[in-house]
């Protein structure tokens, strides 16, 4: 049955419900390696090693 046949029985057909769009705070090509860079894998190391418990020494 088609809407239009709804609404020549008397039958109320409820509107759809639109669907917002959330738009990303930052896209993929405005990051460093959207640009061509590559991540410092040193960095990663050493924050690695700042995040190291106490009682792992």
């Amino acid at each position: 049955m088609s809407d239009e046949h709804d609404e020549e029985k008397g039958a109320k057909v409820p509107p759809r419900p639109r669907v917002a769009r959330a738009t990303p705070e930052q896209t993929s090509d405005d990051t460093d390696r959207g640009w061509g860079e590559r991540p410092d894998e040193d960095a990663h190391e050493q924050w690695l090693k700042e995040q190291r418990p106490p009682h792992w020494d």
